[in-house]
């Protein structure tokens, strides 16, 4: 019950933000069983007009009146046929409605359809202004089922799941600032040309000193071959 009594709030915001840029919208609140009074206006009057149709989205999205001009109006569901009365004044553009007891299931969105020309080329214009009615029930009756309960739900979902993917995105990023500066800076790659280059000296030391000692042993070896020879022709 609670959820309901404040789910007007969410479905305010939801509503402005789609409302089309010709026109506006018009909050209105009443408690169950009171009435209500709108006017449509249309926003082209330079054209012949013969038609005129309510109509209601968001929570149920049908038409709710079709107004010929003069003809009776047509309203699509029964129940709604002792309840809503309606004004035209073609000649003016614009159709006065009253609807007389507001139920819960008349929470809804409603705007007005003007139609031009003739059929089958007739044009749809829009009215000027759109119409948020939320009926507020106050009784402990409990509420007939509708469909609106299920929307009321889908939408504390889908807000709810929002929250909690920014949340999730938020974390990620202050793990990973904080990550960051604690990652060691990477060492510099030595070529591996550069690493030959400072080996090949050494070997190449290493090889001279090998041969300087072979020079030296078959120096010695020359003049003790000498020696002995000089020591024979002396006996």
């Amino acid at each position: 019950m609670l959820g309901l009594k404040y789910a007007h709030v969410v479905l305010l915001c939801l509503i402005t933000a789609s409302v089309n840029a010709h026109g506006g919208i018009v909050y209105i609140h009443r408690v169950r069983n009171a009435s209500i009074d709108i006017t449509c206006e249309s926003t082209n009057k330079g054209e012949n007009l013969f038609a005129f149709s309510l109509k209601r989205r968001l929570l149920q999205s049908r038409r709710v009146l079709y107004l010929s001009e003069r003809l009776l109006p047509t309203i699509n569901k029964s129940e709604d046929k002792n309840r809503i009365t309606v004004r035209d004044e073609f000649s003016n553009h614009t159709v006065h409605l009253t609807i007389s007891n507001l139920q819960a299931q008349d929470t809804d969105v409603y705007y007005c359809e003007f139609y031009y020309g003739s059929l089958p080329n007739d044009k749809n214009v829009p009215g000027k202004m759109e119409f948020f009615i939320y009926v507020e029930d106050l009784s402990h009756e409990p509420l007939p089922s509708c469909d609106c309960v299920s929307y009321l739900s889908l939408l504390y979902v889908i807000s709810g799941a929002a929250c909690l993917l920014g949340v999730l995105v938020f974390s990620l990023a202050i793990a990973y600032c904080c990550k960051t500066p604690n990652r060691r800076k990477p060492q510099p790659v030595v070529p591996v040309y550069e690493e030959m280059t400072g080996v090949r000296p050494a070997k190449r030391k290493a090889t001279s000193c090998q041969t300087d000692i072979a020079k030296v042993e078959e120096a010695n070896s020359s003049a003790a071959t000498l020696f002995s020879k000089e020591n024979h022709y002396v006996n």
